[in-house]
């Protein structure tokens, strides 16, 4: 059974003819015929009674009528809902994203965004970096911004853009850069760090032992699941932090916090998009990329 067939058969049903519902169709009566045909031949039903002057219903008919109008208002409904889809009309887009990116980027995007695509409903989930991509790879989510790159199967990555992370503490902590540079004296800083899981962390302790370092060279007083919740903690005097320059730029241009740095260490690393290799993105997706890139271009822009 097809769907050509219940058009075809409710054409006929509606005109009480083979050559007028041909018509309604655009079908030569020929067709409509052989249609009618194979789809009793498959039902095992005679849908019409026919003679030289008119045709009309069964009572197999009459039941497959029920049936069929059903069927088409369903794809018909469906046929709206996927134009309404693919217009931006109405769809759901589900994004991972890294605690960084889902403070920094994103907020910056997201008005702009629902006022271009009221009909998009944009749902983030915000974790650390290895839990974004299982999220991506588990198909909770279409697209994921991540703080690093893994290695993970059918998994593309798309880098966005390089920043820094910088060393900071609040202005109001006597540290000095001496200090900081000094084995002995690091062990009595109180540091704050994030999860195992997260792609500052991981940039962070790459950085550090390649100039034969390690987190554990300081006093690790708090561990943090996201890039806010240590702002607020630095700013609060529980320590320094490793964090993202993209959070903390307003708290050292107003002298809040303060950055220090460490002989011969400056720790970089990138964002990337990520997304299922040979999946197609939906509208929504791709039209969320293109917010992502308009947002980097003005921030890269002299």
């Amino acid at each position: 059974m097809t769907l050509k067939q219940i058009e075809v058969f409710l054409a006929v049903a509606a005109t009480r003819s083979f050559s007028r519902g041909g018509e309604a169709v655009s079908l030569a009566q020929s067709t409509v015929s052989q249609h009618i045909r194979a789809l009793e031949e498959e039902l095992g039903v005679m849908l019409f009674n026919r003679n030289t002057t008119n045709i009309s219903l069964t009572e197999g008919g009459r039941l497959f009528l029920e049936q069929a109008r059903r069927i088409w208002r369903t794809c018909d409904k469906a046929q709206t809902a996927m134009k309404r889809f693919a217009g931006l009309d109405e769809a759901v887009l589900r994004v991972g994203a890294s605690s960084t990116l889902a403070i920094s980027i994103i907020p910056e995007l997201l008005g702009k965004f629902i006022a271009r695509y009221p009909g998009v409903l944009l749902e983030l989930q915000q974790n650390d970096s290895h839990q974004t991509i299982r999220s991506l790879i588990d198909d909770e989510v279409e697209l994921a911004l991540t703080g690093g790159k893994f290695d993970e199967d059918h998994v593309v990555f798309e880098k966005l853009f390089d920043e820094q992370i910088l060393l900071v503490a609040p202005a109001n902590r006597e540290f000095t850069s001496a200090i900081l540079n000094n084995r002995a004296d690091r062990k009595n800083i109180p540091l704050i760090v994030r999860e195992p899981g997260s792609g500052t962390r991981q940039a962070v302790e790459k950085s550090l032992r390649k100039a034969g370092l390690s987190l554990t060279d300081f006093l690790i007083v708090a561990q943090l699941g996201s890039e806010e919740a240590i702002r607020r903690a630095v700013l609060g005097g529980a320590g320094c932090a490793f964090i993202s320059s993209l959070v903390v730029s307003h708290e050292l241009s107003s002298r809040q916090l303060i950055e220090y740095t460490l002989d011969g260490i400056q720790i970089e690393r990138s964002f990337y998009l990520a997304s299922r290799e040979g999946h197609n993105l939906s509208p929504a997706a791709l039209a969320f990329v293109q917010a992502i890139q308009d947002v980097l271009a003005l921030r890269l822009t002299p």
